[in-house]
């Protein structure tokens, strides 16, 4: 076992979203470093039409459709960006992961295999849900060809520019098939970044497990045989124990030392991805901030003048107007933006 072999999605993830972090020993094939350039250059090409389509769309297009992909551009770059920068670092971890594991024994491999296995089927649906779901929405105005032959900006799903419009039919399906490969490659990327943080979280844990567990099969074994003593039976384990006492403490200063590095890695990438899925909420909840608007505009257009059956039902479309719509399991609480503040604050 190895921190390779040990979690297949992770290193299946790594490769197909060409974001190839280190995971291990194994050199990768020029047909592989040729796979992530033309991922990289695609990447390239979906981030520049993004931007030049977010500025020369209508800001109201530009705010609902193209936020949370930019916000999502930003987070896998920025995280990416930190683990290449820390690539030795990686790596002096890995290898101090593989010389445990290649000396592990029954109870190891049982508990590193259980710390992984709960979360590998949930992974496996988020990502291909998440890919499916990105492409099917990004490539649905490709439909449009059948309806009409001079398209906008505004009938792509997602902000984008490549030429200046109007524009043919040939330009709308080539230009939506590159947006839909780029931003399936984009969840992509975001998805293997979050898959190898948490295989290393895992593997982390998985060892103060063990401890755990050993400590205890050592200390009970310990007792037994202190009770055998007792009854009269001659015994020579304790300096087995103690030798194995002290192969645990090596083993704990081993461990211990990876949490300073695994910190020194992770612990921005977590604190940005924490406050990222925070925004995505408060952002949600912005846009649903129009559920309390409905009556507002209609407001000074002259209601009053009209009949009391109109007046009266007027007004209560004001007073269902204060029923504002919440997504939130409790009722004094609401996702907006002062509510992200308010946390990013407190933080």
């Amino acid at each position: 076992m190895d921190f390779e072999n040990a979690n297949f999605l992770n290193s299946l993830v790594n490769m197909i979203s060409g974001n190839f972090l280190p995971i291990g020993n194994s050199r990768i094939s020029v047909i592989w470093h040729i796979y992530s350039a033309a991922v990289w250059l695609i990447e390239l090409i979906h981030t520049i039409a993004l931007t030049v389509g977010i500025i020369l769309s209508p800001k109201e297009k530009s705010l609902k459709d193209g936020t949370i992909a930019v916000v999502i551009t930003l987070e896998a770059s920025f995280m990416l960006t930190r683990l290449y920068l820390r690539k030795k670092l990686m790596e002096e971890l890995i290898e101090k992961m593989n010389d445990i594991l290649q000396s592990a024994d029954e109870i190891m491999e049982d508990i590193v295999k259980s710390a992984i296995k709960p979360i590998t089927m949930p992974f496996i649906i988020y990502g291909v849900t998440g890919v499916v779901t990105v492409a099917i929405w990004t490539v649905q105005p490709i439909l449009l060809v059948f309806e009409k032959s001079t398209f906008y900006y505004v009938d792509y799903n997602l902000p984008t520019a490549f030429n200046s419009e109007p524009f043919s039919s040939r330009v709308l399906i080539f230009t939506t098939i590159i947006m839909t490969i780029g931003s399936s490659y984009l969840f992509l990327k975001k998805f293997g970044v979050d898959v190898y943080m948490m295989h290393l979280v895992l593997m982390l844990t998985a060892q103060y497990r063990y401890t755990a567990i050993k400590l205890t099969v050592l200390f009970r074994d310990l007792q037994n045989c202190h009770d055998e003593a007792q009854k009269g039976h001659s015994s020579m384990e304790d300096r087995w124990t103690e030798r194995e006492l002290r192969r645990l403490c090596h083993h704990q200063n081993i461990v211990l030392n990876m949490s300073f590095i695994l910190k020194k890695l992770l612990s921005v990438n977590f604190s940005i991805l924490y406050i990222n899925n925070v925004f995505r909420f408060c952002f949600i909840g912005i846009l649903l901030s129009a559920s309390t608007e409905i009556t507002d505009k209609a407001f000074d257009e002259g209601w009053y003048q009209y009949g009391t059956s109109m007046k009266r039902t007027f007004m209560l479309l004001i007073m269902s107007n204060c029923l504002e719509c919440r997504i939130a399991a409790i009722g004094k609480f609401n996702l907006s933006l002062p509510s992200f503040m308010t946390v990013k604050f407190i933080n």
